[in-house]
């Protein structure tokens, strides 16, 4: 039981990521970087929707190119 709570986080992750790549690209921030984002965002927000997470990683994204 214990692996279903990590599988779901893995798997907010990895679909956030996706949806955020070309938005990341296009500020010049690279995949690792990226994932970090998204993991800590979603560390942060478990109870939230994908698209205040996503309104989320983009702010930080932006403050991480400034």
């Amino acid at each position: 039981m214990s692996e279903e709570p990590q599988a779901k986080y893995d798997i907010v992750v990895a679909r956030l990521t996706q949806r955020l790549h070309g938005y990341a690209q296009g500020l010049g921030i690279d995949d690792t970087a990226l994932r970090q984002i998204v993991e800590r965002i979603v560390a942060d927000m478990p109870e939230a929707d994908d698209v205040d997470r996503q309104v989320e990683a983009r702010n930080w994204m932006l403050m991480a190119v400034r």
